[in-house]
């Protein structure tokens, strides 16, 4: 009896899998996981408030957002060529959500005034991650468990399908590449849109500013405007032609001085007006040349007297003190109060050179004597060149609050990431600084025969996250590299520029003449120490108008 061969049974057809649900889940739980850790270390919170663990972690997320955008590149080509529908509607959903997300980054980043070397890297690691994506789906990687095995296993490919020759049992294991990338831009949508969010409130829903009075009294004649950028009103643009170029960033209707020149003409319709405030100014360029690469911006005074100018205002000295340089150390350092200044690259921009020490004890209180020093010239240039104008010097609103750090996640993160990487020890030293230094300016315009205002009372709880909203612009939110700080970055904003003008007009109307800043009655000199920082109070001066009480008499409305 013959025995039948036996019987060999035919070839399982493996199914190719598609995207598992709960695959995409857990990994859109992952990628937001990993959103949040890097926001953590922008917090400045430990275990992860070092700078580097930031930027290390930023990197990771773009390095991530690109490869999925290689990888769902290649796939999508692969799907059009072969497609049955399937998967590419999705493949297109989770494409666009993470093209949008890295072109929106890119294109914020690259419009920075900052960080040039970072942007490269950025562009680097994402066309280098794009190009890993799409070759691992075109030409998976030679290992061995992605080729078949001597055994006759079917092999596996990061996509399936990606080429004619694709055999009908090929695998698509060990997981599904369209779960993962699909889970990844969904935690990248939800992260983003929280954090975008959060950064357009706090920086775009400022709180009202103070009303205008109805017109500027006591003032005849023309207006001079000089200063710096919180003069030229920085960050508001259109920018008066020319001033981009330079770098100068004049605005043409948002700034301070234009708002006091049209109160000024309500009353004095023939006044003229001259906008001269640059953004960047030192002290000596009021009188001097300012030379740059490829630019040469005249003085803002030419050094002729001019009985026809009414009024003069001024924001001076803040470039010499280096404000950008202070805040990017403080927002970097564990404690920019015992680091020495000026940092390693920063250059020395007072007109005298200061040595290094720490900022709190030694660099602060040096710096703030040399340029007081210069202010004495310039302030007394200034009272010769206009002896008919009423000459109104403004102090610096504080860089920060006073308030401990509001709580995460029911206050903006944005400024939550600010006042957690700042202790209120710091901010209390920075303000300490400020104080200074306000003083001395104070000082200075006194000796010199001419006016100061200072903003602290109406600008109090609108300091950069300020309690109350803010005044000036916090840090440019989120993952900008090497620090979230651009141009604009505290510098005051539109209804901060609007304050400005009604903290002077205000002044002007309670202050028909120039107030006596003195104590005491009688003839007074004052002789300001050299070689130490003293108050108005040991010089025998009043506390200077604005400190503890916005200026105003009632008589005109808004004041």
């Amino acid at each position: 009896m013959a025995i039948p061969a036996p019987v060999t049974p035919a070839p399982t057809a493996h199914r190719i899998p598609e995207w598992h649900l709960l695959q995409t889940v857990y990994l859109a739980v992952a990628a937001a996981a990993l959103f949040i850790v890097t926001f953590w270390s922008a917090l400045g919170l430990p275990p992860l408030g070092g700078t580097i663990i930031e930027w290390v972690l930023a990197f990771l997320l773009v390095s991530l957002v690109n490869l999925g955008l290689g990888t769902l590149g290649a796939g999508a080509v692969i799907e059009w060529r072969y497609r049955t529908w399937r998967r590419l509607v999705l493949i297109g959903i989770a494409l666009l959500v993470l093209a949008a997300a890295d072109g929106g980054f890119a294109w914020w980043l690259f419009s920075s005034t900052q960080g040039a070397f970072s942007r490269w890297v950025f562009l680097i690691i994402a066309l280098a991650a794009i190009a890993l994506g799409a070759w691992s789906v075109w030409r998976p990687p030679p290992v061995r468990f992605l080729q078949r095995n001597r055994a006759g296993r079917p092999r596996r490919k990061l996509w399936p399908r990606h080429d004619d020759q694709a055999p009908d049992d090929e695998r698509w294991e060990p997981f599904t590449p369209l779960s993962i990338l699909l889970g990844i831009a969904l935690g990248v949508a939800v992260a983003i849109a929280y954090l975008g969010i959060s950064a357009w409130h706090e920086n775009a829903e400022v709180p009202p500013s103070p009303p205008l009075p109805t017109a500027l009294t006591g003032i005849h004649g023309d207006y001079l405007a000089l200063g710096d950028s919180y003069s030229a009103g920085n960050g508001l643009t259109p920018y008066a032609p020319g001033t981009a170029a330079n770098g100068c960033n004049r605005s043409v209707s948002s700034a301070y001085p234009d708002l006091l020149y049209a109160l000024l003409r309500q009353q004095d319709p023939g006044a003229s007006f001259t906008f001269n405030a640059c953004s960047g100014a030192l002290t000596g360029e009021i009188q001097d040349y300012t030379v740059g690469p490829g630019l040469k911006i005249p003085p803002q005074i030419s050094g002729a007297v001019e009985p026809s100018v009414g009024l003069v205002t001024i924001t001076i000295g803040g470039n010499d003190a280096n404000f950008a340089a202070v805040v990017e150390q403080c927002l970097i350092s564990g404690n920019c109060l015992d680091t020495d200044f000026p940092p390693p690259g920063v250059p020395e921009l007072t007109q005298q050179q200061v040595p290094r020490g720490e900022l709190l004890t030694v660099w602060g209180p040096d710096t703030i004597e040399v340029i007081g020093n210069s202010d004495a010239t310039v302030f007394g240039a200034l009272r010769q060149d206009f002896p008919n104008a009423r000459i109104i010097v403004i102090g610096y609103p504080y860089l920060f609050p006073d308030q401990a750090a509001p709580g995460f996640p029911f206050y903006p993160p944005l400024c939550s990431s600010i006042l957690n990487r700042l202790s209120v020890t710091e901010r209390d030293g920075i303000r300490t600084l400020q104080d200074d230094f306000n003083n001395r300016i104070y000082e200075e315009a006194v000796a010199a025969g001419i006016e100061f205002v200072s903003p602290d009372a109406i600008w109090d709880h609108h300091e950069p996250c300020g309690s109350s909203g803010q005044y000036t612009n916090s840090v440019k939110p989120y993952l900008n590299f090497p620090v979230p700080i651009n141009g604009s970055s505290f510098h005051p904003n539109a209804a901060g520029q609007q304050t400005l003008a009604a903290l002077v007009a205000c002044y002007l109307d309670a202050n028909q003449q120039a107030p006596d800043p003195y104590a005491s009655a009688g003839s007074h000199t004052i002789t300001i120490p050299a070689s130490q920082l003293v108050t108005p109070a040991q010089l025998g001066l009043v506390p200077p108008p604005g400190l503890n009480s916005v200026p105003g008499s009632g008589a005109i409305s808004g004041c």
